[in-house]
């Protein structure tokens, strides 16, 4: 767990550790996010935000949830990653046929096979919600531009939002902004 600096201000706090991630969204410490989310959440309960003002963003989060579900009744969406896990038990069947190497080296080959078509499944499936994805930053501005309270929420997912290059990381992303958003109505904001 990441170190969080207490004079420092919170959007600050959460910019920098969203900058230092090296992997993506998805290595954003969760314990660090919830302590970030509850501090921000407070944070923009006193710049007085109304939820109702980022709500056009708070939907367009929910869309791409949604769509993200449907993905599982994507009937060619479902065979091409079929295809894609077949392909991965091919190579691997193949590695085990053919090579003789000694059975921890061919674990690591054949995770590897795996991992490889794991990434090539999340790549198909978010390459299917990357446009929506990146149009949340718009919204999010036109929001902050409505009301000068956002303006900190703003900062903080589009940072965030430009750290999304996976599933993996757009989960991360709703984790962060539900958790700001149930910590600032904790707090009694509107």
């Amino acid at each position: 767990m990441s170190q969080i600096d207490i004079q420092k201000p919170i959007v600050e706090q959460i910019k920098t550790t969203i900058t230092g991630l090296k992997d993506g969204l998805k290595s954003y410490p969760i314990r660090d996010l919830v302590k970030h989310a509850e501090k921000f959440g407070l944070y923009l309960k006193q710049q007085r935000l109304e939820t109702n003002q980022v709500r056009k963003f708070l939907d367009a989060i929910n869309q791409i949830k949604a769509l993200l579900a449907q993905q599982d009744e994507d009937k060619n969406l479902q065979e091409e990653i079929e295809n894609i896990q077949k392909q991965a038990e091919k190579e691997q069947e193949t590695i085990r046929q053919t090579l003789k190497i000694a059975e921890k080296d061919l674990n690591i080959k054949l995770k590897d096979i795996q991992k490889k078509a794991n990434d090539d499944k999340d790549k198909l499936i978010f390459a299917k919600i990357e446009a929506d994805v990146v149009l949340l930053k718009p919204k999010l501005a036109y929001a902050a531009a409505r009301q000068r309270s956002a303006k900190p929420l703003e900062e903080v997912i589009s940072l965030a939002i430009d750290k999304v290059e996976s599933t993996k990381d757009f989960e991360r992303l709703v984790q962060l902004i539900e958790s700001i958003i149930a910590y600032h109505k904790a707090e009694g904001g509107k």
